[in-house]
């Protein structure tokens, strides 16, 4: 059953598939073969429009694919070579650097070198030099020393100038110098210090005279008053240095009343802080009475009261109370006309007292 089923289906199949061409079917009028309209030629041409700039298009852009590829390619390749010509000048500057960095080492090394072979010149000559000059200092120093010491610089005359109360032959014991001494030997200020040992002596220089002498000049004290001591007399300048302790006075103005411990009175020294300031004033005195003549009348000066110094005029038999040292200038004048109006006669003259008001007065003696 089966087989014939499928018999009859392929039999169907053969029927059916017939040829309509070779055929002729009433009613049916055969299918006219359609032309192409205008639109459809249109859209043709369009279409073949379109696949052509497609095509174009896609070429351009092939193109342009290709230039970017190309570009791309360019662009690398010069960028390559762009790096390796830096690379090239980076290598030809590092070279070229290095070159020169070792061109002056090498410079500085041959610098080096010289500089130091001209140190070394340098100092060998600066050695050689230093010892030349030190041995001809050396000759010349002994050659000179040797002519120093030799008898033409002995001393053969020795000079003392200035001396009035000193002698000479006293200034040459103090000096310690001998003739026929080399004069180099001779300490010029150690001799003056052995020379001012002397009170009387101020001031000292010693001086080479050469090729032979020594020239001593001397600056003495000269005393201006004379103090006593005991039986003696102690003579002393305005300084109050104590010249010489002698056993006849001068004709210079005693002091008296003086505060000096008799201990201390000796040649060299001087008087008390005291009698010093009390001397400052007895030296105004003098020096007003000196303007007024009547400096040379005064024998003694009575310093133990500083409110009332007492001057003596022992030619003129008569003492002057002075008082203190203000106005000393009126007082002389007041003693001056009492000397002139007294002439010989014995007595006291009081200017310390109020002058403008009493006056001057002379008492005489009974």
């Amino acid at each position: 059953m089966v087989k014939k089923q499928k018999k009859r289906k392929e039999n169907t199949k053969d029927n059916s598939s017939f040829d309509l061409d070779n055929e002729i079917i009433i009613g049916i009028t055969p299918l006219e073969e359609k032309k192409p309209s205008k639109s459809k030629k249109s859209t043709a041409n369009a279409k073949n429009r379109k696949t052509k700039s497609s095509s174009k298009n896609q070429k351009i852009n092939n193109n342009l694919a290709d230039k970017k590829v190309n570009g791309k390619k360019q662009k690398a390749t010069d960028k390559k070579q762009n790096g390796e010509k830096r690379n090239f000048r980076n290598q030809n500057y590092k070279t070229r650097k290095n070159e020169k960095i070792k061109s002056k080492l090498k410079k500085h090394k041959v610098n080096n070198i010289n500089r130091n072979n001209a140190e070394n010149e340098e100092k060998i000559n600066f050695t050689f030099h230093i010892v030349k000059w030190t041995s001809l200092v050396a000759i010349i120093v002994a050659g000179g020393i040797y002519f120093m010491l030799s008898p033409f610089f002995n001393i053969k005359e020795i000079n003392v100038q200035g001396i009035e109360r000193l002698t000479k032959e006293e200034i040459i014991s103090l000096s310690r110098i001998e003739l026929n001494e080399n004069t180099f030997k001779v300490q010029t200020s150690e001799t003056q210090k052995l020379i001012k040992q002397n009170a009387y002596v101020d001031n000292v220089y010693v001086k080479r005279k050469f090729p032979d002498k020594i020239e001593i000049q001397v600056i003495e004290r000269k005393p201006t008053f004379m103090i006593l001591f005991g039986n003696a007399y102690v003579y002393l300048n305005n300084q109050g240095y104590l010249l010489e302790v002698a056993k006849n006075p001068l004709e210079i103005p005693a002091i008296v009343g003086f505060l000096t411990p008799e201990n201390e009175i000796h040649e060299g020294n001087r008087l008390c802080s005291e009698d010093l300031q009390r001397l400052d004033q007895v030296l105004q005195i003098m020096k007003s009475a000196e303007s007024n003549g009547i400096k040379d009348l005064i024998t003694k000066i009575n310093i133990h009261d500083k409110q009332d110094y007492i001057l003596e005029l022992k030619s003129e038999k008569k003492t002057v109370h002075i008082g203190n040292t203000t106005n000393l200038s009126t007082k002389m004048l007041y003693v001056d006309s009492i000397l002139n109006e007294n002439k010989g006669i014995e007595g006291e003259i009081f200017v310390n007292t109020d002058l403008n008001n009493k006056g001057a007065i002379f008492r005489k003696k009974i």
